[in-house]
C-alpha cells in the first residue's frame, strides 16, 4: 500500500513539473514575442499584452523583470511615458544584474528625454555610465554608449557626442562580430549630419555601410543611404536625389523597424519635385511627410516640412495655404528655439553639477589623506609637525581657488542662460522677463519697438550664412549706439530684435526708431566681403499710465505696427495708434 502511494506520488509530481515547464517555456516565447511586435505591429503587441499580464502569478523573476521591461519600451513607444516612468522606478532599486539595471536607466532617461527633463534624463544616463566598468555584456555596453551619444546629440552637445560614438567604435568585439563598429560609425555620420559637417559625415559612410553590412544590419544601412539621399538634394542634385530617393521610401516602408529618418526623407524628395517644377509630386510627397511626422512628434522636422509645403503652396499659386503653412512653421521655429534652450540649460547645468561633486569628492578625498598624514605625524617629532601645518594651509589655499573658481563657473552659466549666443544681447527669454518686471514696476510712459531686418533671408541664400551672421552683429552693434542705458535691448529670434523703453512716450520711441532705421540703412557691408543694401522695418507701440496696460499688449500692438511697415513695402517705421 504504501508503495502504490509513493508511486501515485511521484506521478503527480513528474506531471506537475511538466505542467510548469511547459508554461514557463511559453511564457518565454510570449515575452519574445511581445518584443518583437513592439516596434513592428502595436495592435498585436496590445494582445500579447493583455495575455502576459493575466498571467504574472506564474512568472518567475527573470521573466518578471524582462515583462517589466518590455512593457516599460511599450509604454514609451504608445507615447505613455509617465507611466514608463513609474513601472521603471518600482522596480529598478530592486534589480542587482548591472547588465538588466542599465537597460532599465536607458528606459528612463528616454522617457524624461521625451517629457522634456531633460535634467533628469541626463542624471539616469549618467547612471548608467558610471555602471559601465562592471558591464560584461557586450550588447549592453554599445546600448549604454549608443543611448549617451544619441541624447548628447539631441541636446547638441556634439563633441561629447561624438566621444561616446568613438568609444563604441573602440570596443573589443568578438571576433566577426561589426555590431560595435556598425553602430559607432553610424552614430558618427548621423552626428556629423546634425551638426551640419556633411564632409565629415559622407567620409564616414562607407565605414559605416561596409560595417553594417557585415553585421547583418539592413535598417541601419537604410537610414544611413537616406542620408545620402537627403545630402544630394541639399546640395542641389534633385534628379539624382529622387532617382535614389523613390526606391528607398519603398524599402523604408517595407523595414522591420521604424527608421528616424523616414519623414526627412519624405521631405527631401518633396523639396526635389518642388525645385524641378513638378508641383503635383512636391505636394503628394510634401504632405505624407506631413502625416508621418504626425506619429514622430519631432517638432524641428515638423517646421521643416511646415516650411516647404508653405513654398509648393505659394508656387501652386495658393497663397491662403502658403500663408498657414508658413505661420504654423515660425510657431514651431519658435517652439523649437525655447526647446533647445532648455537643452543646452540643463545640460549646462548637470556637467556643471557633475563637476561640482566631482570636485566635493576629490576634496574630500584630499581631506582624508590629510587626517591620515596627521595621525602618522602625531607620532612624530615637532619638525614634522610644521611641515603638516604648512600642506595644511596650501590645501587651504587650494580650496579657496576652487571656491573662486566655482563662483566664475556660476556667473559664466547665468551669463550664458541670459545672452544670446551670436549678437551677445538679451535672448528671449531674458528681454521677455525683464521687459515683463519693467512694465509691471515702472510707473511713467512706456514703449516697445519691434523691428526686423528686410530681405534677410536673401542676404544668407546669396552671400552665406557667415556673412548674415556678419549682419546680425553689426545691426546690433549699431542700433546699441542709438539707445539710452535704461533701454532693454533683446534679439527675438532670427532677424527679429526688440527694444523696451522705460519713461517714453510715442514721440521718443518715434525719433529713437527713425535714428536706428537711417543707421542701419547706412551700414557699409565692404566689411562681410560682400557689397550689397541692408534696411529694416520697425513697429512703435507707446501706452501711457494705465492699470489696464500690459507687456504683452504692448508687444502685440508692436507687431502689428510693425506688421504695417512691412506691408507699406519694408524700410520705415510704423506706430501703432490707440
Amino acid at each position: 500500500m504504501k508503495v502504490t502511494v509513493s508511486i501515485i506520488f511521484l506521478m503527480l509530481l513528474t506531471f506537475t513539473s511538466s505542467v510548469f515547464a511547459d508554461s514557463a517555456e511559453e511564457i518565454d516565447q510570449q515575452l519574445q514575442l511581445f518584443l518583437q511586435y513592439i516596434d513592428r505591429d502595436i495592435a498585436k503587441a496590445t494582445v500579447v499584452l493583455q495575455h502576459l499580464t493575466a498571467e504574472k502569478i506564474q512568472f518567475t523573476q527573470e521573466q518578471s523583470n524582462k515583462f517589466v521591461l518590455y512593457k516599460a519600451s511599450y509604454l514609451g513607444f504608445v507615447g505613455l511615458h509617465k507611466e514608463r516612468i513609474d513601472i521603471v522606478q518600482s522596480v529598478i532599486e530592486n534589480i542587482t544584474d548591472q547588465n538588466l539595471k542599465v537597460k532599465f536607466l536607458n528606459q528612463l532617461s528616454a522617457s524624461y528625454t521625451a517629457l522634456g527633463e531633460y535634467d533628469n534624463a541626463l542624471n539616469a544616463m549618467n547612471q548608467s555610465i558610471l555602471l559601465l566598468p562592471t558591464i560584461d555584456s557586450y550588447t549592453a555596453q554599445i546600448g549604454i554608449l549608443h543611448s549617451a551619444a544619441t541624447l548628447l546629440s539631441s541636446l547638441r552637445a556634439y563633441d561629447d557626442a561624438l566621444s561616446y560614438a568613438d568609444r563604441i567604435i573602440s570596443l573589443p568585439s568578438p571576433q566577426g562580430n561589426f555590431q560595435a563598429k556598425c553602430i559607432g560609425y553610424a552614430n558618427k555620420v548621423q552626428i556629423n549630419f546634425e551638426r551640419g559637417n556633411h564632409a565629415d559625415a559622407l567620409s564616414l559612410m562607407k565605414d559605416a555601410i561596409d560595417s553594417c553590412n557585415a553585421n547583418g544590419r539592413k535598417s541601419i544601412v537604410l537610414f544611413l543611404r537616406g542620408y545620402e539621399v537627403i545630402d544630394l538634394i541639399e546640395e542641389h542634385s534633385y534628379q539624382q536625389g529622387i532617382k535614389l530617393g523613390l526606391p528607398l521610401l519603398i524599402e523604408y516602408s517595407k523595414a522591420d523597424q521604424k527608421l528616424n529618418n523616414f519623414c526627412e526623407l519624405e521631405e527631401a524628395i518633396a523639396k526635389a519635385y518642388l525645385k524641378i517644377g513638378n508641383f503635383s509630386l512636391a505636394e503628394t510627397h510634401g504632405l505624407s511627410a506631413y502625416e508621418h511626422e504626425k506619429i514622430n512628434q519631432s517638432m524641428q522636422v515638423r517646421q521643416k516640412i511646415n516650411t516647404t509645403m508653405a513654398l509648393i503652396k505659394r508656387a501652386q499659386g495658393q497663397l491662403a495655404a502658403a500663408l498657414e503653412y508658413s505661420d504654423a512653421a515660425l510657431v514651431l521655429k519658435d517652439k523649437v528655439l525655447n526647446e533647445q534652450l532648455q537643452k543646452s540649460v540643463a545640460y549646462q547645468r548637470v556637467k556643471f553639477d557633475m563637476q561640482d561633486k566631482a570636485n566635493q569628492m576629490s576634496l574630500l578625498e584630499e581631506k582624508n589623506k590629510v587626517l591620515r598624514i596627521e595621525q602618522q605625524l602625531e607620532k612624530r617629532n615637532n619638525q614634522l609637525l610644521l611641515i603638516a601645518v604648512i600642506f595644511v594651509m596650501g590645501l587651504l589655499l587650494s580650496i579657496l581657488i576652487w571656491l573662486m573658481k566655482t563662483l566664475e563657473q556660476k556667473n559664466r552659466f547665468r551669463q550664458f542662460s541670459q545672452t544670446d549666443g551670436l549678437t551677445q544681447v538679451a535672448n528671449r527669454m531674458h528681454f521677455m522677463t525683464c521687459a515683463t518686471d519693467i512694465f509691471e514696476k515702472n510707473s511713467s510712459g512706456m514703449s516697445i519697438i519691434l523691428f526686423d531686418m528686410d530681405l534677410f533671408k536673401k542676404v544668407n541664400d546669396t552671400f552665406g550664412h557667415a556673412t548674415g551672421d556678419w549682419v546680425l552683429k553689426t545691426v546690433t552693434e549699431v542700433v546699441q549706439s542709438q539707445l539710452r542705458k535704461v533701454d532693454l535691448f533683446g534679439r527675438l529670434g532670427g532677424e527679429e530684435f526688440a527694444i523696451c523703453m522705460p519713461d517714453s512716450n510715442s514721440d521718443t520711441a518715434l525719433q529713437l526708431a527713425e535714428r536706428c532705421r537711417n543707421a542701419i540703412e547706412s551700414i557699409d557691408t565692404t566689411a562681410s566681403g560682400h557689397q550689397f543694401k541692408l534696411s529694416a522695418s520697425f513697429g512703435v507701440a507707446s501706452f501711457p499710465v494705465s492699470p489696464n496696460r500690459t507687456f504683452k499688449a504692448t508687444l502685440e500692438a508692436a507687431d502689428q505696427a510693425l506688421y504695417l511697415s512691412k506691408s507699406r513695402g519694408r524700410n520705415c517705421v510704423s506706430v501703432h495708434h490707440q
